[in-house]
């Protein structure tokens, strides 16, 4: 009586692979901090899967996605030379002279001219989280097309049960045993991660993962496309409020882009299932007059905090102009090669002004482009410049030149649209410092670089 498979039909050991990956950065790695004691489990775990995922990958999938993985290796193998000691370094301790060193920590010549991380005990574990994403990423590259059509599903449902875990939060109070980490937003709709930032942006990342979801022919074995789009409306009407009631001016930002790039994506799938005029439109201007009266319901019948704090006037905001603003300090200070990954806090206390002393620390600058910059140095620069270079030359080829209806092309867009929504939070905050959200990172940038390029001519004559 029950169905036979084919050995060709069951999922490959490269997605039981990812999918234990993912499962266990989402329910482990959702906090940016070294001393969550979760890591103490999924650092080990997250090497051992790196090491399978090596073992199983073949010589075409090195070839197919050569460039993106000289890339990725390349960041990840700047980033442990910071842990070897500096010629200068070896030098001072081959002379043994006791007072070298004591004359340079008072002059502040120590970090100058240095490829050496300020911080060398908590700098480690910078390159410890990078086996997270990695792992991810190395599994990724063996997966079959049906396959990470699963992943993307995958995440939907880590997705909404995130979404029903921040209402059982919210509805629980501040002791609620729900959440997940000790240091964290309490009273705050956090989900599977620590902070309400975090959070919102990873729900607003959701948005063009359900118009794709909505507008996907394939089943997958889990219904037809009707179940999808009206499955993928209700949970994006769940999810606009609970971003407005986390309390996160950035996730309010990340979700207007990731609104209006799920329309964007949208649109094509209307248009080529009905070409009357009419349709392009008639479903994109209700669900954004649906998604308008979500949240005017939110604020009028709750505390909409993200809009209360947005147009409310506080300090925090002008301490992080501050914060800022020392950057440029601290860039000169520690030219060219950086303080180093991880080292933030320590080069932080080091060179904190009085004028904005006080009794509480400062992990992260709250600006990961500036960070970026001031960890890594001219280095840094280059390969935030790099970056957003290719992001603009890629996007244009994916949104002007290609075909909207085929599905790699739409999966391209997606990504593109989950990269500017973690860009724009970065501006903010530090969404990918934590396990999870660089997982989800790694998979946009294989999407987005893995959809081939074809112009529209040609592709008008091709099927899917």
């Amino acid at each position: 009586m029950l169905p036979k498979y084919t050995r060709s039909a069951l999922p490959s050991f490269a997605f039981w692979g990812i999918f234990i990956s993912l499962a266990a950065a989402f329910l482990m790695g959702g906090s940016s901090r070294a001393d969550v004691q979760s890591l103490a489990l999924l650092n080990p775990m997250m090497i051992l899967c790196t090491g399978i995922a090596l073992l199983t990958l073949r010589v075409e999938h090195w070839r197919e996605h050569k460039r993106f993985l000289i890339w990725f290796g390349s960041i990840y193998i700047c980033v442990a030379f910071y842990y070897l000691p500096s010629p200068l370094k070896l030098m001072q301790f081959l002379q043994t002279d006791a007072g070298v060193d004591e004359i340079r920590n008072s002059s502040n010549l120590t970090t100058f001219g240095q490829l050496e991380s300020s911080a060398f005990p908590s700098a480690w574990q910078s390159l410890i989280f990078l086996f997270t994403p990695m792992a991810v990423l190395l599994f990724a590259l063996q997966l079959k097309r049906a396959e990470l059509g699963l992943v993307r599903h995958f995440l939907v449902f880590v997705g909404a049960l995130s979404a029903i875990i921040c209402v059982l939060q919210l509805s629980g109070g501040t002791d609620n045993p729900l959440y997940l980490y000790s240091v964290t937003n309490n009273g705050s709709a956090v989900g599977f991660f620590a902070n309400r930032n975090h959070s919102a942006v990873f729900l607003a990342c959701l948005f063009p993962i359900l118009a794709v979801f909505a507008s996907d022919r394939t089943s997958y074995g889990l219904g037809g496309t009707t179940w999808y789009r009206y499955f993928a409306l209700i949970l994006t009407l769940i999810l606009v409020p609970l971003i407005l009631v986390t309390g996160s001016r950035a996730g309010m930002f990340a979700a207007v882009v990731g609104l209006i790039g799920g329309a964007l994506l949208y649109i094509p799938h209307i248009s080529s299932r009905d070409r009357s005029k009419n349709a392009k439109f008639i479903v994109p201007a209700v669900m954004l007059a649906t998604i308008v009266c979500v949240v005017m319901i939110t604020i009028f019948f709750s505390r909409a905090e993200a809009i209360e704090r947005f147009f409310a006037e506080t300090g925090y905001a002008k301490d992080r102009s501050d914060f800022w603003a020392l950057s440029g300090q601290l860039f000169r200070q520690y030219y060219p090669f950086g303080f180093g990954p991880g080292s933030f806090s320590a080069a932080f206390q080091r060179d904190e002004p009085l004028s904005i002393l006080d009794g509480v620390y400062l992990n992260r600058l709250h600006n990961d482009w500036l960070e970026t910059a001031l960890t890594f140095g001219i280095l840094g620069i280059v390969w935030l410049l790099g970056a957003s270079i290719y992001f603009v030359y890629r996007s244009f080829q994916l949104w002007i030149l290609m075909d909207g209806t085929r599905s790699e092309v739409k999966i391209g867009r997606m990504s593109s649209v989950i990269i500017a929504i973690l860009a724009v939070a970065s501006v903010f905050d530090y969404p990918l410092r934590t396990p999870a959200i660089m997982s989800l990172m790694v998979l946009a940038l294989l999407w987005f670089v893995r959809s081939p390029y074809q112009s529209s001519h040609y592709q008008k004559g091709q099927g899917d």
